[in-house]
């Protein structure tokens, strides 16, 4: 379904006018340099292809060539009229005279017969003994050095040799000719009769993936292959097809508005048909800040309005509902491509899900709710690249389709917390309390533990409704405990001052878990903490003391405080602790006595 899917997706960029998609037999390609020749085949320079300026200059141009295949192993495979300088001009200490050989043979063989003039030229340029002699030592060194693949221009000749139409078509000829004597067989993407793709085509632009591209579609090993077919034979794929698969999947990997990287997967998406409101909905979804640059503001606003409408459960505007998405993820593995995930439904079922997803990862004070931004939680220090694949999967699955997150999330946000307290930055805390309720809440909406209905089961369990600010009648041990932590740590950050290391620095972790071994010695020193309090700011002391005797009335039970918390208690835990955290910063109508002159602002500034 990928593939004809992503089939019916280039055949839609082909015809449209304003989109700049290979035709077959051609594909985009990263030339650093131009060879120039005259008419008797001499080689006049080489000069150097560069684009953008400043710190954005790059040492290539990416240009429409003839099709370049995938190349592996130790045989020759030249490519046309685009290659590096090992075929073309013999640079290379091993195998330069046999790569040169066959370079020059599969020129001759397209173009033996043109009488094009740059055709002539190019053919002489092979004959030559000495057709780099007019290149200095310093510009061979540089080629050698620095790679990358060369075109040719005639010299005085406005296009580029490849470009010239006698040139053009003799290679289209060359490559339908050739494919007449392949395999032939039926498709399994089009159902059609014709040759079948020995190779899937190279699909560059994945990070972390070969930089000469890497195969959606491969069989390396023979037992992978059955029936006697070897390589891309066993999936019976036309070449057709597999062209323009491989073609629509490198330009949705190109296009900054059609993809994203989470964690080491690319995510590829796009629509059934042309929507450019639709296709920005899409991006708004996994990458906002891609959306803010946006040049039409009217698409822009009527996208901010279907985001809104998605929160509040209301119909969406100005939005074709039946419209149909497809997301595909994407991960590099050497020279191939796993897939991690394909979604696809239309756009009203996909609205229902993702209005879910932002009710449940609303917490206070917390703006950003992208997936790509609240998994960053779950990474050591940050680091985009480290977040767990495994995660970046089912939570995508999860916003999409409103079954519930991983596992995995949950208790990879709780060993985040208890290994570095959420110091990093001041948001942390605030997206994984985020984190934390959205898996609770859905965990609730679903039922069982085994339940995975997408519309989930009515009967909510109410112990698990978490709403978005502080809920002071709320019962869970958990969760009063963590509002108990909250108000001890801001009564001694009001009595001290900053302070070195505070009790969340010291006994969050063991609060969290083992809240009897700690809790006795904190409520001792909050005592202490209220009496300087008292001393030069008793209004604020009463604030802190009916703050803390109304959670302490919440506690009961013969033993004041639970030897241990559950994993769902621990959650509930952060959960309270951030949301009373943030009410205690938050001035109140009936408040006497104002926020302390060094109070911190609890919303996020990334």
């Amino acid at each position: 379904m990928i593939l004809q899917e992503l089939n019916k997706y280039y055949e839609r960029l082909l015809a449209d006018p304003d989109c700049k998609v290979p035709a077959r037999h051609w594909s985009e390609e990263k030339a650093a340099w131009e060879l120039r020749l005259s008419a008797d085949g001499r080689l006049l320079g080489a000069y150097p292809l560069t684009t953008g300026e400043g710190k954005d200059l790059r040492k290539f141009v990416s240009m429409r060539v003839p099709e370049h295949t995938t190349r592996s192993g130790t045989g020759m495979l030249p490519f046309f009229l685009c290659d590096n300088a090992a075929y073309l001009l013999g640079y290379d200490e091993k195998r330069g005279p046999e790569k040169l050989a066959s370079a020059r043979a599969l020129h001759e063989e397209v173009l033996g017969d043109s009488e094009d003039e740059g055709a002539r030229a190019l053919l002489r340029f092979f004959e030559r003994e000495d057709r780099d002699a007019g290149l200095d030592g310093a510009v061979r060194a540089e080629i050698v050095e620095g790679g990358g693949f060369a075109v040719f221009r005639l010299d005085g000749d406005r296009c580029r040799l490849h470009e010239r139409p006698a040139v053009a078509a003799a290679w289209t000829a060359h490559c339908e000719a050739r494919a007449a004597g392949e395999v032939v067989g039926r498709c399994s993407v089009t159902g059609e009769e014709g040759p079948l793709a020995r190779l899937f085509p190279q699909v560059t632009g994945v990070p972390g993936a070969q930089s000469a591209g890497a195969s959606l579609v491969s069989f390396n090993l023979q037992s992978f292959e059955s029936y006697g077919k070897s390589q891309a034979y066993n999936a019976s794929i036309s070449e057709s097809a597999a062209f323009n698969a491989g073609s629509a999947l490198r330009q949705l990997c190109a296009d900054p508005s059609h993809r994203v990287r989470i964690g080491e997967t690319t995510v590829v998406f796009w629509t059934d048909r042309p929507a450019p409101v639709e296709e920005a909905l899409l991006l708004s979804m996994f990458s906002p800040d891609e959306l803010g640059s946006a040049e039409d503001q009217e698409t822009v606003e009527k996208v901010h309005k279907a985001l809104q409408n998605m929160e509040l459960g209301l119909p969406l505007e100005d939005i074709d509902t039946e419209t149909r998405y497809f997301v595909l993820g994407l991960a590099p593995n050497a020279a191939r491509l796993a897939v991690r995930f394909f979604e696809t439904d239309t756009l009203g079922r996909m609205a229902e899900s993702f209005g879910a997803y932002l009710r449940d990862v609303s917490m206070a004070d917390v703006r950003s709710r992208s997936l790509r931004t609240l998994l960053l939680q779950t990474a050591p220090m940050g680091a985009s690249d480290q977040i767990p694949s495994t995660l970046v999967n089912g939570c995508m699955h999860a916003m999409l389709t409103g079954r519930a997150f991983p596992q995995a999330l949950y208790y990879t946000v709780l060993s985040r917390m208890r290994s570095d307290h959420a110091r990093r930055n001041s948001w942390d805390m605030g997206q994984r309390a985020a984190l934390l309720k959205a898996c609770l809440t859905r965990k609730a909406r679903l039922g069982s533990e085994g339940s995975n209905e997408r519309d989930g089961v009515a009967n909510a369990d109410d112990e698990r409704g978490l709403t978005v600010y502080l809920d002071k009648e709320r019962a869970n041990r958990g969760y009063v405990l963590g509002r108990l932590f909250a108000i001890m740590e801001h009564t001694q950050r009001s009595a001290l001052g900053e302070v070195n290391a505070t009790i969340r620095d010291r006994y969050i972790g063991a609060a969290s878990t083992t809240p009897a071994r700690v809790f006795p010695h904190l409520l001792h020193n909050t005592q202490n903490h209220l009496s300087k309090l008292r001393k030069f700011n008793p209004g604020l002391c009463v604030k802190f003391e009916k703050a803390n005797d109304e959670v302490m009335g919440m506690i009961d039970g013969p033993d004041l405080f639970p030897k241990t918390l559950d994993s769902e208690e621990q959650g509930e835990f952060f959960v309270g602790y951030y949301q009373q955290r943030v009410d205690l910063w938050t001035k109140h109508a009936d408040d006497d006595e104002g926020e302390p002159a060094d109070a911190e602002p609890a919303v996020e500034d990334n």
